[in-house]
């Protein structure tokens, strides 16, 4: 009997170990010790700035959420100044931007960190993906995954997500995860790269496969947005790439952008990227008609045409960033307000 216990009291301090040994992994990946359940934060670190105890949240009036790729984020433009900037001359100037958008992010991923969000209210939800899945078109069809699993960021958020939340051990979803790491190293040559398309796969690029699935992320987007009583607004994507576009005139800086930073070749064969891009633009429209009470915003349109918006096929210019927001203004302000009554009461609460 004695040597039953002992080997139990060993099995369990070898667990006991383990699990330490896990959260100190994840902890050292921006997943709080103590909140396992968090495990998306060492994926998606603005969700940690997301948190009723702090008191910044308490204190702002209002709470609005922003979704979507490296447009949206400072690091590539002023879009979230601009917001935040244009809300206090309209009066609103108790408002707290969180911003979840980053490089590379899809659709997918918007999806991913609006669902774990816990019980924290935002009066608004910006959405705004459609360029970066263009890349996700660029592997061949027998690989390709509507989770966009093909990638193997995706393969292992995907994996954590179902234990967002959820988790009360880091252990069992630390040994997942080291599965898929070996597996990934094993299959290497299955997955899409996140930093740029890979040669041999480009030809596939010219099939849209990649709609379904926007479609898909975004009606969940909405789905949970009604289940929680917020407001969404949902936007086309916009991009301009003039007629003699090609990836030497783009390096040399003689297509009228501004900065010329990132080349349209980083999503794809540029007219693969554009039909992606005109894809998801359609996707986009047809579900914002088809869901009465969501906000919508025709940047794609708005923004035709003029190279002074743009410092690459995408990305913003100083000039693009303020007319992208006062775009939005005439949906955003009169949500405000429904919400929390004119800007003069707002401001003065």
């Amino acid at each position: 009997m004695a040597r039953a216990i002992r080997s139990l009291a060993f099995v369990v301090l070898c667990l006991a170990s383990l699990e330490l040994a896990a959260r100190l992994f994840w902890r050292s990946h921006g997943v709080p010790f103590a909140h396992p359940e968090r495990v998306l934060q060492a994926y998606y670190p603005g969700l940690a700035k997301i948190d009723q105890r702090n008191p910044k949240w308490v204190a702002a009036r209002a709470h609005v959420l922003l979704l979507g790729g490296s447009t949206l984020h400072p690091r590539w433009g002023t879009v979230q100044e601009e917001l935040r900037e244009q809300l206090a001359f309209a009066g609103y100037r108790d408002v707290r931007l969180f911003n979840l958008a980053g490089p590379g992010l899809t659709s997918r991923d918007s999806r991913l960190v609006y669902e774990a969000i816990g019980h924290e209210h935002f009066d608004l939800v910006l959405v705004y993906d459609g360029i970066n899945e263009a890349r996700a078109n660029n592997v061949p069809p027998d690989l390709f995954r509507d989770d966009y699993g093909h990638y193997g960021w995706y393969e292992i958020v995907n994996a954590l997500s179902r234990h967002q939340g959820r988790a009360r051990l880091a252990l069992p979803y630390t040994l997942e995860y080291l599965g898929l790491r070996v597996r990934q190293l094993v299959l290497a040559s299955h997955y899409v790269s996140r930093n740029g398309p890979r040669a041999d796969w480009l030809r596939y690029g010219d099939t849209v496969r990649s709609a379904a699935p926007f479609e898909a992320n975004l009606r969940a987007i909405l789905a949970r947005a009604a289940s929680r009583g917020e407001h969404v607004l949902l936007m086309t994507f916009a991009t301009w790439v003039p007629k003699d576009y090609s990836f030497e005139r783009f390096k040399a800086g003689q297509l009228g952008y501004g900065l010329h930073d990132t080349p349209l070749e980083l999503w794809g064969y540029p007219d693969d990227v554009q039909r992606a891009v005109a894809a998801h633009n359609a996707v986009v429209r047809a579900v914002a008609d088809g869901n009465r009470g969501v906000g919508f915003v025709d940047q794609a349109r708005l923004l035709a045409g003029d190279p002074r918006w743009f410092n690459d096929p995408c990305h913003l210019s100083l000039r693009g960033a303020h007319r992208f927001v006062r775009n939005l203004l005439p949906v955003v302000l009169p949500t405000l307000r429904d919400r929390h009554g004119d800007a003069a009461s707002f401001d003065g609460r």
